[in-house]
């Protein structure tokens, strides 16, 4: 990376003075004294083609091999990118490796990594929902401009920018620059001069339909290639007399290769671009270069090949190295082209404050308690980018900015956190199902309603509504104390109606209906952003009916009230299939005769596993177990055991028992995965085993009297949460197949 000198008066004046008898372009456009060697002023015009701009680079090595200055910078798209970041004083290796070190997959799925949300946040996945919510405004539904939000995008590029520019005047760059973009309202060219470099830059790229429209100056701007893929003609209106333009524009499919919606979708952009691109390659000129690297079936998404484009892009330059000759320069004017290129020094980038301007739902001190930014220190782009996308991961924010300028000797980052574009109200969908193909299935359906910051301090209403074979309804009001939110009340209630089937020497013999209706006041502590702790009051009233067949229990009523601790951790870096991470659920609950209960009780419940990964291949080891200590035990209260996972040859909760346990382990590896954003899935095969059983009070427990089994199984985290089909076989013959979709409370 080169980088600029602290900026002072011993900076030599003789290197400023040779890199203005060099400059061919004036911000007004007239020409002062050209380089040593004589020559006409030389475009650099690069084309859009997403991951194909690699090949960009490479031609950029063998400019400066050649030593080939160029007096401006053209670009659409892709090609804006890495023009703009070569103008503002990137070199051609720092490029490279910004673009093959980005996980540009993760750059283009607005969702934070679940090791980056609050423990709260972590929870919304925890009852596998379709992950896609209904927003709205006011009382319409909200439907966003793209499906990206782009958060993840911008937060890379302006990190870019701050350390390459300080600079809003793209003629005052290293090398003066332009980005192309179009305006969405008329399909009109947009030449983008002043301003951000990062939002410039991500106007040019912004494809309709996948980001946001970008506005500037009062103009919704979008991807560049739908007006001027291959800028040449823009080059030329800017004074430009000789072009070195570089052309990565994806070839269009043939009919053979039309066999997918991606394919198709790919040829419909491909339309858009290659009309004008045509035009623009008309418009070169004799002694102008054209350089089209080979990249063969590389598509514009395929970013893990950026390698191989760089390795295309140069072999393309060399092939005509001959003709690009013709434009280098001594050695002499190519030391004041590289003496003016630089990135600014690290003197300039120390971070003396922090000021933000905050317009969301919440407080600015909720927004400044996560703001981990030190100051008096380089600006550090990783630990920013980290911070802003945690911000982000909290859900109460539109697009968040970070900015840096230098003002009087002083450096001040300024970070933007304004209110989404829509309501706080959300509504989230999700469907269950389960078979097991000997009469045992179930279903259910979902929704779940949340307003999101009812208050400055971050409070939120959850409602949960589900019908089918458990049928409920929950609802809980969630209000941190503090702006931290570390300490929390949260008081909820459900309503809870659940059919159970009843067994009998393997056979169910009836059905039980159960309803349990329960009202807590939770007062919580927030451990990070890897558990929390709650401990309050609860009263619940139970009643149990056997509905079909002779009942193997007694119709009873239970009025319990009492108190209730509850400690969970969650650091799983997915609540379905996790690569990494623990879990951990311990409940105690007891119950007072003289607080209104029927009797006094007492039982405990504990769940923990941990999830690890070597190579492709995770082990996630678990145990559970529970127990009614004392008191009256009830269908609702006894640990149940029966169905996938859980013994898998046997019923689904075929086994009851007042205390019990599990030991489980499960292997899976990922066979196939399918990116598509917020709506991605994976494929895996996987296998369990299983040892555990339920006991009456008084029972012995021993080794001999566990029961065993295991399951092997085909699985997939799809938009409808979990799906399993599986074979699960327990000791004694029992065996069963399973199809499951989603989750049942």
């Amino acid at each position: 990376m080169r980088r600029g000198p602290a900026r002072s008066a011993a900076r030599p004046l003789a290197l400023f003075a040779a890199w203005l008898t060099a400059w061919p372009f004036t911000a007004t456009g007239a020409a002062p004294q050209a380089w040593t060697a004589p020559r006409p002023k030389l475009a650099l015009v690069l084309s859009g083609g997403g991951a194909r701009g690699a090949a960009h680079i490479g031609v950029l090595k063998v400019l400066e091999e050649l030593h080939v200055p160029v007096d401006m910078v053209v670009g659409t798209s892709m090609g804006s990118i890495v023009g703009g970041l070569y103008a503002a004083g990137y070199d051609p290796s720092e490029i490279e490796r910004i673009l093959v070190s980005t996980n540009w997959k993760e750059v283009f799925i607005d969702q934070a990594d679940r090791k980056q949300k609050t423990f709260r946040r972590k929870q919304d996945d925890a009852i596998y929902l379709i992950p896609t919510r209904l927003r709205f405004k006011g009382w319409k539904p909200y439907l966003p401009p793209a499906i990206l939000g782009g958060q993840r995008l911008e937060l890379l590029l302006r990190s870019l920018e701050i350390e390459a520019t300080g600079e809003s005047d793209f003629d005052r760059f290293p090398i003066p620059y332009r980005a192309v973009a179009a305006d969405l309202t008329s399909g009109e060219a947009v030449i983008l001069d002043h301003g951000s470099l990062a939002t410039s830059m991500r106007a040019s790229m912004s494809v309709a339909g996948m980001f946001a429209p970008v506005e500037i100056d009062g103009r919704l701007l979008v991807d560049g290639g739908a007006a001027a893929n291959l800028p040449v003609g823009i080059a030329q209106r800017l004074g430009a007399e000789r072009i070195i333009a570089v052309d990565i524009t994806s070839p269009l499919s043939t009919k053979e290769e039309l066999g997918s919606v991606f394919s198709i979708f790919g040829q419909m952009s491909s339309f858009i671009t290659y009309g004008n691109r045509v035009e623009d390659l008309k418009r070169l000129r004799p002694g102008d270069v054209l350089v089209q690297p080979e990249l063969g079936d590389m598509s514009f998404t395929d970013f893990e090949r950026a390698p191989e484009a760089v390795g295309s892009g140069e072999a393309a330059a060399r092939a005509l190295a001959g003709e690009l000759r013709r434009f280098a320069v001594d050695d002499a004017a190519w030391a004041a082209f590289e003496a003016g290129h630089v990135l600014r020094p690290r003197s300039d980038l120390v971070v003396d404050q922090v000021r933000l301007e905050n317009s969301s739902w919440v407080a600015d001190q909720v927004v400044q308690e996560r703001l981990r930014v030190k100051t008096g220190t380089p600006f550090d782009s990783e630990a920013l980018r980290e911070t802003l996308l945690r911000l982000h991961a909290l859900d109460y924010f539109g697009l968040i900015r970070g900015e840096f300028e230098r003002q009087d000797g002083a450096g001040t980052l300024s970070i933007e956190t304004p209110q989404k574009p829509y309501g706080r109200n959300s509504l989230q969908f999700g469907v269950s199902f389960r078979d097991d193909f000997e009469g045992e299935n179930s279903w259910s359906l979902e929704m779940r309603h949340l307003v999101l910051a009812a208050d400055r301090r971050g409070g939120e209403w959850e409602n949960t509504l589900q019908i089918g074979d458990t049928a409920l309804f929950r609802s809980e009001f969630y209000q941190p104390f503090d702006y931290g939110m570390r300490w929390f009340v949260a008081p909820w209630g459900q309503l809870r109606r659940e059919s159970l089937s009843l067994w009998e020497d393997g056979q169910a013999v009836a059905e039980s209906r159960v309803d349990r209706n329960e009202g807590h006041l939770d007062f919580g502590r927030v451990f990070g952003d890897w558990g929390e702790a709650r401990l309050g009051p609860f009263y619940a009233y139970e009643r149990g009916d056997v509905r079909i067949g002779q009942p193997p229990v007694e119709p009873y009523k239970e009025h319990s009230a009492g108190g209730r601790f509850l400690f969970r951790v969650d650091t799983r870096d997915a609540s379905v299939f996790p690569r990494h991470g623990a879990s951990v659920e311990a409940l105690y609950q007891q119950s007072f005769e003289s607080w209104g209960s029927d009797a006094d009780s007492q039982r405990a419940y504990v769940n923990a596993g941990v999830a690890m990964t070597a190579g492709r291949v995770t082990i996630l080891p678990s145990l559970e177990g529970g127990t009614l200590i004392t008191g009256p035990s009830t269908l609702d209260s006894q640990v149940r055991l029966g169905g996938f996972l859980r013994l898998s040859g046997l019923g689904q909760d075929e086994l009851l028992g007042d205390r019990g346990g599990l030991a489980r382990i499960m292997a899976y590896v990922q066979l196939r995965r399918f990116d598509l954003g917020a709506l991605s899935s994976s494929v895996y095969a996987g296998l369990s085993l299983e040892a555990g059983n339920v006991y009456a009070a008084g029972d012995p427990i021993t080794w001999g009297s566990l029961r065993t089994g295991g399951s092997v199984f085909l699985g997939a985290q799809t938009v409808l949460g979990p799906v399993f089909v599986g074979y699960g076989l327990t000791d004694g013959g029992r065996d069963r197949v399973y199809l499951i979709i989603g989750h049942r409370f």
